[in-house]
């Protein structure tokens, strides 16, 4: 607050001092604006303090209201980290919208979706040992006679992400409650580049691993210890959220608390629990 008090108050003398200098430049060179000028100066003299210190309340209400939200007690709380799935989760997954903006009709739309998003194929992308083109081939077998369709959908399946609109904010509040962040989700590679900006809210996390990254699945028992090994978590401090009942039982059987996440607002409560707050 001091620092922006300073760099206001320096803002405020140059532009005051520098209307000042042009009124006597305009004064010396009989000029007609300095007249106008002088009185424009004299307006901005009692005008920029107001506007300025107006500014430093404004950013002193916000920042108050930030330092409101309490810290968690490292020794007091018994949750300490949380672990997000991030499909279904943080963000939308929604296979058929790619052919819904390539305009395919309903037949087309339910091949290109059987042979790609719905294929067991898809599933195995997330584990990270075949390459982009290897997938492409893949689904290409599915339905040869839909190459076509299944090239253009497969060039734009990044349209099948979207983030929450509440994903960005709870990940913020989070953090300044002092929980530690992280991710563990199956997730393909080419999906993640292609989706990148819907993604965006990853630079808050403190770690975690997609699925292809590591070449393991949820619901693998390797999976989810290589996240706690190799961030250093205490699983008996943890809560790990999923949208697959699969998933969140492993996590219990792997020691952490887990929430099988339907809808933010339950999981809210079900966080509220575990003091999650």
């Amino acid at each position: 607050m001091k620092n922006l008090k300073r760099l206001l108050a320096m803002i405020g003398i140059v532009l005051l001092a520098g209307m000042y200098v042009l009124t006597f430049i305009f004064a010396l060179i009989d000029s007609s604006k300095a007249g106008n000028l002088l009185m424009a100066s004299l307006f901005a003299t009692v005008f920029i303090p107001i506007l300025l210190y107006a500014i430093s309340l404004i950013y002193k209400w916000t920042r108050g209201r930030e330092d409101l939200i309490p810290q968690i007690s490292e020794e007091g709380s018994d949750i300490n980290t949380v672990i997000f799935d991030i499909g279904n989760v943080l963000v939308s997954y929604d296979p058929m919208k790619p052919m819904r903006e390539l305009k395919y009709d309903e037949a087309t739309a339910a091949a290109v979706a059987n042979a790609i998003f719905l294929s067991p194929q898809w599933a195995e992308a997330d584990r990270g040992v075949l390459t982009e083109e290897e997938l492409l081939q893949a689904f290409l077998k599915n339905d040869p006679a839909r190459e076509k369709e299944i090239r253009e959908a497969f060039s734009c399946m990044g349209k099948t992400i979207k983030e929450y609109s509440y994903t960005r904010g709870w990940l913020k509040y989070l953090k300044r409650r002092g929980y530690k962040i992280y991710i563990l989700s199956n997730f393909s590679e080419p999906l993640y580049r292609q989706a990148a900006n819907e993604m965006r809210f990853l630079d808050l996390v403190d770690g975690g691993y997609m699925s292809w990254q590591v070449h393991l699945l949820k619901p693998q028992p390797e999976f989810y210890q290589k996240l706690i090994q190799d961030f250093d978590i205490d699983p008996s401090r943890a809560v790990f959220l999923d949208d697959v009942l699969e998933n969140v039982a492993e996590a219990r059987a792997q020691g952490l608390h887990a929430v099988h996440f339907t809808g933010r607002k339950n999981a809210l409560q079900a966080l509220a629990e575990f003091g999650v707050k």
